[in-house]
């Protein structure tokens, strides 16, 4: 590895001083450093000349981050600055010994599926992204539920009447979908998700799709909604938008240097509630 891109999470008061700290360190070690903030990643960085990247804040950070280097097959490597970092690999007091690892080879790649939703109007098309945890459909500011028509590679599955629908990745599968009763994946798989949100008198069960498998989704019943991926709102729907999803071309890539089992030990540790008391 010769250039680290050291990226931070500026609403993180700690975040900028510890990149500094950390790119001095990467510059002592003989390497390059480039330090900038998460939204300006596809800005600032020439990705692709960078060998790692280095994200300080949480899961958020992360996300914005393979967002933008999954089409350059950069890897992240996850310094945890937020609450609960099921993503990161490293924390305040041990990027030292992490980074050390890493950079002299000590580390292995895992790499997630991805998703690419496209929204369209008619023939126009509203937009396109790609998420790492999940391309949910939903109510929105309105306090009303929404009627999605949802097809399975062409053929029909439901109308899911409910505040959202969640398409998610194995990765997403501990996020919103999680807290919506949907079941965990182990992250190598490439299976899709969906789970709808607080459904009424309509389809009330996850289902786990396919691999290869695209997603339609109608809006329906002359409600609007809203299109998030990732958590962050992509377009504002009209009852007849469809949206499509299905698994990217793109791989999320991630520098572990964990064992290969630490999935199960760390979906443990983060999932036990932080004032539960510990057995004997």
């Amino acid at each position: 590895m010769k250039t680290i891109g050291i990226l931070y999470n500026s609403l993180v008061v700690q975040a900028s001083p510890l990149a500094e700290e950390i790119a001095v360190w990467v510059e002592e070690q003989g390497r390059r450093a480039q330090v900038c903030a998460v939204g300006d990643v596809a800005d600032d960085l020439c990705l692709p000349e960078v060998d790692l990247l280095v994200t300080l804040g949480g899961d958020g950070s992360i996300l914005r981050t393979a967002r933008v280097a999954a089409a350059h097959g950069v890897p992240i490597l996850g310094i945890n600055l937020g609450r609960v970092g099921f993503l990161t690999e490293a924390d305040p007091e041990t990027w030292r010994d992490v980074l050390s690892q890493a950079l002299t080879g000590g580390y292995w790649v895992e790499e997630r599926m991805m998703l690419r939703t496209v929204a369209r109007r008619g023939g126009e098309v509203l937009g396109t992204a790609e998420a790492l945890n999940d391309v949910v459909v939903g109510r929105g500011a309105q306090a009303r539920v929404v009627h999605l028509y949802t097809e399975v590679d062409g053929g029909y599955l439901a109308t899911y009447v409910a505040d959202a629908l969640i398409v998610a990745t194995p990765t997403g599968s501990t996020a919103y979908a999680l807290a919506a009763g949907g079941p965990v994946m182990p992250p190598h798989l490439r299976n899709i998700l969906l789970v709808p949100v607080s459904p009424h008198l309509s389809m009330g069960r996850p289902i786990v799709l396919s691999e290869g498998v695209t997603v339609c989704i109608v809006v329906a019943g002359g409600r609007p909604a809203v299109l998030t991926v990732d958590g962050e709102v992509q377009a504002e729907l009209e009852s007849g938008d469809e949206v499509r999803v299905e698994a990217s071309p793109h791989m999320a890539r991630f520098a572990r240097v964990q064992e290969r089992t630490y999935f199960y030990k760390t979906l443990v540790e983060r999932l036990v509630p932080r004032n539960q008391v510990p057995g004997p």
